[in-house]
Parts: C-alpha cells; structure tokens; sequence
C-alpha cells in the first residue's frame, strides 16, 4: 500500500531524514577528523593550539594521538544520544496517530492501561482493527529496552532487555543481525550496553518501517470523513489555497486536484472533501455549486 503524506506524517518523515542526516554528518565527520589527526600524529602540542581557528576547540584540549582515539571511539556515544533521539521522533508520530484515532471517535483499546511506550503501538493497531506487525514491534521493543537500560539503569543490562533477547523469534533474529550486524545474544552478554554505529542505523530503519505499517493502518482504519477534513486542513496550508480566493470555483477545485495528488491512494471524492471543506467553515457555497472538471469533460 503506497503512503499517504498526510500533515502528521510528512513532518514526521522529514524530522526523522534530518535526525538521520545529522547523525550521519556526526558519524562521518568524527571519522574524517581522526583522519585529519593523523597529519598531527606525534605532536606535543594540544589541539588548540595547532587549529585555534576551530569552533570550541579549546573544549576538546588534547594532544592529537588522544583525541584521535577518543574519536575512533565515539559511535558508543553516539548511539547512547542517538538511540533514544530516533525513538523520540518515532513515538512522538505514534502518540499524534492515537489522537487521530480519537478524532475519529473510534475506542482505543488499551485493554484497561495507560498508554506508553510499551503498548502504544499495539493499542493503535488493534484499535485500528490492523494486524500487529510482529517483527517490527518485536525490534522495536529491543531498541526500548536498550534505551531504557541506559537512560534508567546506568548502562547496566536490564532483565527486561534480556527477556527482549530472549524472546525474540528466529526470523526476527536474523532481520535484526542483517540490520544491526551482531546478534541480539551479543547485546546483552557484556555487564553494560555498547552501542555501534549500527544499532543507530537500525534504530532508523526500524523506526522507518513502523512508520509505514502505521500510515497503511490508518488509511484502512479511520473513515473517510476524517480523512477528508485532513485533506482540507493540509490544503489550507498550501500556496495552492493561499493564493486562491476563499469560496471561488477555483479554489474549491484546487482542493480537489491537492487531494488527488496528495491523498490519491484513498480515493476521497469531491464530494466528501467538499462536505469537510463546508463542515469545516472554509466552504459555505451550496453543495455541488461547482461542477467538476471531470464531470465537463
């Protein structure tokens, strides 16, 4: 099922690209200096003194051959910081999905508990009447678990993370390796979490692919009418209404054209976007006042 860039999820995609993209400059850039250093290997001076033109290099006052290791050595730090970022980002989304299903006056089933990290994505999906997609979830709660660990625990490996490893199945294992490059078991068999540099990269592919399945969920089950009036509160935004005026054949076209292109794989009709349109306030011509281009032709 092709994605719909409704408002939420297109800020969510683009937040989520630019964390990925930062981190990546990180990676990349804590490489290229230590590669750099190495024209300052044997040094006896401290780095300020050798590139004084750098931004806040007096806070990173090191002989070359230290910094140089320290920097070789920061994907563990980055994935401690990283990690929880892209988990953020993720379910900051989940939680504007939950107030979408609320919006739509369909009952979250929580089962009686308060909504968390732990069983926000399974109250959407079976809210939403949506299979649980299991190896997704399954990497994700690994990935929780992990931050927790080092956010809650000291670094120190919980029980909770070794019942994630532990209960992982087969196939999800050997997703998870393709994407993380060692097995769940090496996670947990050091005292303390390390993170690597793919533990980062699978916290965005991860987190990538349940934004997916979320977005096919919600286009099956919210109804129509919601995502009709979504449609319009996105359109508004659009230099395609901006620059239109309010009520005029043109604009309410343009709705329809956004919509096609926009929200196509939902299959909304002029109709329905224009009953939104009016229940929303922004369209009070009469109904059907506007023929369709289509229609004309």
């Amino acid at each position: 099922m092709a994605e719909v860039y409704f408002k939420a999820y297109e800020t969510y995609t683009r937040m989520r690209v630019e964390a990925n993209n930062a981190i990546m400059a990180l990676l990349a850039g804590s490489r290229l200096a230590a590669h750099t250093l190495q024209l300052t290997n044997g040094s006896q001076k401290l780095l300020p003194e050798i590139f004084p033109a750098v931004d806040h290099i007096a806070r990173f006052s090191l002989k070359s051959e230290t910094a140089r290791e320290l920097l070789l050595n920061a994907d563990a730090h980055l994935g401690a910081v990283t990690v929880p970022y892209a988990l953020a980002v993720h379910e900051n989304f989940v939680s504007v999905a939950l107030d979408l299903v609320r919006r739509a006056g369909v009952p979250l089933l929580s089962q009686g508990r308060h909504i968390k990290a732990w069983n926000m994505h399974e109250t959407l999906f079976r809210s939403l009447g949506s299979p649980l997609p299991v190896t997704q979830l399954s990497q994700f709660h690994l990935l929780r678990h992990m931050r927790n660990a080092m956010i809650h625990e000291g670094g120190a490996v919980s029980r909770q993370l070794i019942d994630a490893v532990n209960g992982m199945p087969g196939d999800v294992t050997v997703d998870w390796e393709l994407l993380a490059g060692r097995h769940p078991q090496d996670i947990i068999l050091p005292k303390t979490i390390a993170f690597t540099a793919s533990d980062i990269f699978a916290s965005f592919a991860i987190t990538k692919r349940l934004g997916r399945e979320i977005n096919s969920a919600l286009q099956i089950g919210l109804p129509s009418n919601v995502w009709a009036e979504l449609a319009v509160e996105h359109f508004l935004e659009d230099p395609a209404s901006i620059t239109r005026t309010r009520n005029s054949d043109q604009w309410l076209r343009a709705l329809w054209g956004y919509a096609r292109k926009v929200y196509g794989g939902l299959s909304l009709s002029e109709s329905e976007l224009e009953q939104a349109a009016s229940a929303m306030g922004v369209w009070t011509r009469p109904m059907g006042s506007v023929p369709s281009r289509r229609r004309e032709r």
